[in-house]
């Protein structure tokens, strides 16, 4: 005896329309505090808008005053090149004339003594103290 035919199964009957698929929108939004990290988005040369960076600047003269805020400061972008026999060589570039509290670049002058100057430079969001001192032709050292 043959087994009896195996019959089809039936559907099983619709339980109602397709459910709708609801759609949610995430943004993912990126927020950088500041004074903790700093920006990838901000230009790098977004502090030298006023002109040069510190480490073109050199301190070529100081007309220095007893009386405070009457100091002057003259930074300036040429360059002196001295030679071993007592000559020397002078590349023009621009020059500034600073007192405290102006900046330049990304120089901020703090305070003009009788021969150098302390200055704020601004690097990636980091401040550091600096002192320029005057060169001379007898030592030749800054």
């Amino acid at each position: 005896v043959w087994p009896q035919a195996a019959t089809a199964q039936d559907p099983l009957p619709p339980t109602g329309p397709p459910a709708e698929t609801e759609l949610a929108f995430e943004r993912e939004v990126f927020v950088y505090p500041p004074f903790e990290l700093a920006n990838p988005f901000r230009p790098l040369d977004a502090a030298d808008t006023g002109g040069p960076r510190f480490e073109r600047l050199r301190l070529s003269g100081i007309i220095y005053s007893e009386i405070p805020g009457r100091s002057i400061a003259t930074l300036s972008t040429s360059t002196v090149t001295f030679a071993d026999d007592g000559s020397f060589t002078a590349d023009s570039g621009d020059s500034y004339y600073v007192k405290v509290g102006q900046t330049i670049g990304n120089t901020t002058v703090i305070a003009i003594h009788a021969q150098s100057i302390e200055v704020d430079v601004e690097e990636f969001g980091v401040t550091d103290r600096k002192t320029m001192r005057l060169i001379t032709a007898i030592g030749g050292k800054q």
